[in-house]
């Protein structure tokens, strides 16, 4: 059977030290507590209105799950020390209000002064079925950082429950902004957020109140039947999808003639006709407009641009893929 990345098999026995065959349980002792091998930190980005992709992603095709070398972290291993690295190496700001989460089903946060064990065989953030989830208050990101290295895949056949990927720990977040962010809809900061009503079904008389906090983590919940679906009234599109909708028209392209090269490699358009799939340090020209786009292989929305490539292709790519020189 084959090991997950970064989890190697170990030994479960060590040669005899006296010579007279079997096993030395000191040696034993010695040897079952630290992992062999490459060792690594497994976790999940958030903020209050849901999951947002990893600058260190594992897969290709799900960016929401974080891998980085347990070397890059600088002792002591503390929740406070995880949560300053995790930051820097994700170019993200304010690690001091940070929360970590772990397991991700935990109702409250681990207090920043609780070691976390990085080179244990096990535990926590130590495989990606063990994840820590970080939640910061911005996913804007402080620099931009891409990823070299050609990912894997993730098997489609996975089974992933939309609380792992969407809902923030403790997993009680507002379901409407969940939805909001997810369809490209106005969110909480928005005037016209408050005009929008989640119904628990589509018999109900009376909306959810905003404050009502849903897990997800059981087998029932409302809308966990696709024949009894919650229901969304008044939905607002995000001015920046109607943006999408204008860049993606058949109209002329007099305007792409901002000139900007691209950073990362990626065959995005396999996954979505209407990303282009892009080759690191090509050239590319946009009109600078930034845009959101969904992609249709996680249903999330990102910030980019439309671009025409050297082929005269024209397509999305993210903003943080493009930098103009």
């Amino acid at each position: 059977m084959s090991t997950l990345p970064g989890r190697d098999h170990m030994s479960s026995s060590a040669p005899s030290l006296d010579g007279k065959g079997g096993t030395d349980s000191a040696a034993t002792v010695g040897k079952s507590t630290k992992r062999t091998g490459p060792s690594y930190v497994y976790y999940r980005l958030y903020t209050k209105l849901g999951a947002f992709e990893s600058n260190h992603a594992l897969y290709c095709n799900d960016r929401f799950i974080g891998r980085i070398p347990s070397k890059s972290f600088v002792p002591p291993h503390t929740v406070a020390s995880i949560k300053w690295s995790l930051c820097k190496l994700e170019g993200l700001s304010e690690p001091d209000k940070a929360l970590v989460f772990t397991p991700l089903s935990s109702p409250a946060p681990k207090e920043d002064s609780v070691r976390l064990s990085l080179y244990a065989p096990s535990g926590p953030g130590l495989s990606e079925q063990d994840l820590i989830a970080l939640v910061v208050e911005s996913e804007k990101r402080t620099k931009e950082v891409s990823q070299s290295e050609k990912l894997p895949e993730r098997s489609v056949d996975t089974d992933i429950h939309y609380g792992e990927t969407h809902q923030h720990p403790p997993h009680r977040s507002p379901l409407k902004a969940c939805i909001a962010k997810v369809e490209g809809l106005v969110t909480p900061d928005h005037a016209l957020y408050k005009d929008m009503e989640l119904f628990q079904d589509m018999n109900s008389d009376t909306a959810m109140s905003d404050t009502d906090a849903i897990s997800f983590q059981g087998d029932t919940y409302p809308g966990s039947d696709e024949g009894d679906p919650v229901a969304l009234a008044n939905a607002t599109a995000n001015t920046d999808t109607a943006a999408t909708n204008r860049a993606l028209s058949d109209g002329p392209d007099s305007n792409f003639t901002k000139h900007a090269r691209l950073t990362y490699t990626g065959a995005f358009k396999a996954c979505d006709p209407t990303w282009l799939s892009i080759n690191k340090d090509e050239i590319v020209y946009t009109d600078g407009v930034i845009v959101s786009m969904k992609y249709s292989l996680n249903n999330e929305f990102y910030p980019g641009y439309m671009v025409i490539n050297s082929k005269g292709e024209k397509g999305f790519v993210q903003q943080i893929y493009i930098a103009f020189d």
